[in-house]
C-alpha cells in the first residue's frame, strides 16, 4: 500500500470515529485506539500490517453516526455572527453544564474566526480541569486531528469534544503552580496499574507540546501531577529488553507483532492496546536503563 492510501485511509477511520455517537467513558473513546494504532502502524507505514488496517475498518464501524452536527451553526443569524464572541462566555457556559449555550457561543466564536482550528485547544483546556477522566481522550483527539487538519473537520472534532464535555459535571479550574517533581522515570515507576501509564504518557505529551494553549494545559496538569502519591517502595519487575533495544536500533517491527498478536487475543483488546501505544511512547522517552521494566509490563500485556 502506498503511504499516500496508508494516510488517506487512517483519516477516514479518523473522521469516523471523531463523528461517532459515544457517551461511555471518555477513556475508551474510539478516537483514542484508532490514533494509537495509527502511531503504531506508523512503525510500517511503507508496508503496513493488513491485521491492523482490518481491525480498524471493523472497529470504526461499530459505532453510529452524528447527523447533526451543523444545526447550531445553522442557527446562528448574520447579525449574530458580527457580535463580540467572548472564549470567557463558552468556558462560563461550559463550567455550568449549559449545554444549548455553550454550543450559542462556539458555533459563534466558530463562524467569527472562519472555523479556527485554535477553538479545539480552548475546548481541550476546559475538558482537562478533569485530568484523571480526560486527558487519554483529549491527547489522543488532538494528534488524531493533527494528522489530517482539514478547515471541514475542525467543527467535527469540536462536536466530538463537548460530547465527552458534558459527559460529567466539570470540577472548577486549578490554580496553576510549579511542578515538585520534573523526572518522568520516577512517575513511570510510580504506575503500578496499566491504565495508570495511558494517564502519565498522555500528560507527558501534552507538557512536552507546541500547542499554543500549553500554559492553560500546564496549569492544570501541574496542579495533577503534585497530588500524585509516590510510593515509599516500589516493587520493580523485569524481562530481557533485548526486543525493544533492537526496536530502539530501527531493527524490528516490535510494537506492530505485539499489536498483531493482542489482537487475536480473546480479552480486553483495546484496553491492551492502547496501553501499548503508551509504553511505545515510554521505549523512546525514559531512561534506558528501565528499559527491562517496559518489556515486563509488555509481557503483562500479553499475558492475559
Amino acid at each position: 500500500m502506498a503511504i499516500s492510501k496508508l494516510k488517506k485511509t487512517l483519516s477516514t477511520y479518523i473522521l469516523n470515529t471523531a463523528s461517532c455517537i459515544y457517551n461511555g467513558n471518555s477513556k475508551y473513546h474510539p478516537i483514542i485506539i484508532t490514533n494509537a494504532l495509527k502511531n503504531i502502524i506508523g512503525d510500517v507505514r511503507s508496508n503496513p500490517s493488513k491485521q491492523i488496517l482490518d481491525f480498524l475498518n471493523h472497529h470504526t464501524q461499530n459505532f453510529k453516526q452524528r447527523r447533526n452536527d451543523s444545526i447550531y451553526l445553522e442557527n446562528i443569524s448574520k447579525e449574530e455572527i458580527g457580535l463580540t464572541a467572548f472564549i470567557s462566555d463558552l468556558e462560563d457556559a461550559c463550567q455550568n453544564g449549559d449545554l444549548d449555550n455553550t454550543q450559542k457561543h462556539l458555533a459563534r466564536i466558530y463562524l467569527a474566526s472562519d472555523g479556527s482550528p485554535a477553538i479545539l485547544q480552548n475546548l481541550a483546556e476546559i475538558a482537562l480541569q478533569n485530568i484523571e477522566g480526560n486527558i487519554i481522550f483529549i491527547y489522543h483527539c488532538l494528534r488524531a486531528f493533527s494528522f489530517s487538519p482539514e478547515e471541514e473537520r475542525v467543527w467535527i472534532f469540536l462536536q466530538c469534544i463537548i460530547q465527552i464535555l458534558f459527559n460529567k459535571k466539570l470540577p472548577n479550574p486549578h490554580a496553576s503552580t510549579t511542578i515538585k517533581e520534573t523526572d518522568i522515570n520516577k512517575y513511570f515507576l510510580n504506575c503500578s496499574h496499566l491504565n495508570e501509564l495511558n494517564t502519565l504518557s498522555a500528560t507527558w505529551r501534552l507538557l512536552e507540546s507546541e500547542y499554543t494553549r500549553l500554559p492553560g494545559f500546564e496549569r492544570e496538569i501541574s496542579f495533577w501531577l503534585n497530588q500524585c502519591n509516590k510510593k515509599d517502595k516500589i516493587d520493580i519487575k523485569e524481562k530481557n529488553p533485548d526486543d525493544l533495544q533492537l526496536y530502539l536500533n530501527n531493527q524490528t517491527d516490535y510494537f506492530v507483532i505485539v499489536a498483531e498478536d493482542i489482537i487475536q487475543s480473546d480479552s480486553d483488546i483495546i484496553d491492551r492496546l492502547i496501553t501499548l501505544e503508551s509504553l511505545r511512547y515510554f521505549t523512546k522517552r525514559i531512561d534506558i536503563n528501565y528499559l527491562p521494566v517496559i518489556a515486563y509490563k509488555i509481557h503483562l500485556l500479553l499475558d492475559k
